[in-house]
């Protein structure tokens, strides 16, 4: 799921301050971080092969100054090298017309450079530039119906975790049933309220809320530790939050206008970038809570 950006640093004495700065820019663009770092020559192949076989990591830093003499512009070939469609982001104490001037000397291309006192920010430039696929309407319909599908998986294992005591398997089963036979009942009450075809095809309720349902009520009646009320409280909003913008993304439309792409929804405002850049926040967040669920429950 694209709910992760991976970033390999080659540095060997970043402070935690830096660390920090670059995992918040990570997240100020909507992702988790995942920050790999990388100290020898020997290392970086070990991480280049891993490039080449599964495409991990969305951004290298490279320093200037390493290590036992290496520096970061000797280096940056045989990175280019190991790395060559990874976007490079070249940086050290000096100013930024030194580092180009390095790197159009050694022949290299495609390497942004900074000054290091600004590395966070434009690290943060940076994944708003190179993620604009990851912005496009059928990007994130994808990642939503991954999310919710994972999380269906995870509310799944809760369930067949409490099931396995055979009386409480009969009383979710008698339960989820009556949840069916309920929703079934509002729904065909409700369809006086479609006047429209729209209303009608686009209007009906979700299998997924129906799981969440049962599995939220089965760790209430089972589990009352503080962390589990917690999560269930940091929850309560998984069907507005997630399962209602899956369905919202479902039914959108994308147009090309001259100004760019427009994720036109049937109800409110146009969808922006910044509406995506939450939405994957919000995504990532909710499916942490039900995965640290799951884990409370079924250990």
């Amino acid at each position: 799921m694209n709910l992760t950006f991976n970033v390999c640093w080659i540095e060997d004495q970043a402070s935690n301050a830096e660390v920090d700065a670059i995992k918040a820019a990570i997240r100020q663009n909507g992702f988790h971080p995942e920050v790999q770092r990388v100290e020898t020559e020997e290392e970086i192949k070990a991480f280049a092969q891993r490039q080449n076989h599964y495409h991990d990591f969305e951004l290298i830093l490279l320093d200037l100054r390493l290590g036992e003499g290496l520096r970061g512009n000797d280096l940056a070939k045989d990175v280019r090298r190991h790395f060559p469609s990874t976007p490079l982001l070249f940086y050290s104490g000096v100013d930024e017309g030194s580092l180009r001037e390095m790197m159009f000397k050694a022949g290299i291309e495609g390497v942004y450079c900074v000054h290091r006192d600004r590395l966070a920010q434009r690290v943060a430039e940076l994944i708003r530039d190179l993620s604009p696929a990851l912005n496009r309407l059928n990007a994130m319909r994808g990642l939503a119906a991954q999310v919710v599908a994972d999380c269906d998986q995870q509310l799944r294992n809760i369930l067949i975790h409490f099931g396995k005591d055979d009386q409480k398997s009969k009383e979710i089963v008698t339960s989820i049933k009556d949840k069916i036979v309920d929703g079934a009942k509002r729904q065909v009450e409700s369809l006086a309220d479609y006047k429209t075809l729209n209303d009608l095809i686009f209007g009906l309720p979700v299998p997924s809320g129906l799981l969440f349902s049962e599995a939220r009520d089965r760790a209430r009646s089972e589990n009352g530790s503080d962390e589990v009320r917690d999560l269930l409280r940091a929850l309560r909003n998984y069907p507005s939050k997630v399962l209602f913008r899956r369905n919202t993304l479902a039914h959108a439309l994308e147009e090309r206008t001259e100004d760019g792409w427009i994720i036109r929804r049937k109800e409110g405002a146009a969808l922006t970038r910044g509406d995506f850049e939450r939405y994957r926040a919000e995504f990532l967040s909710y499916h942490r809570d039900i995965c640290a669920l799951r884990d409370l429950l079924v250990a």
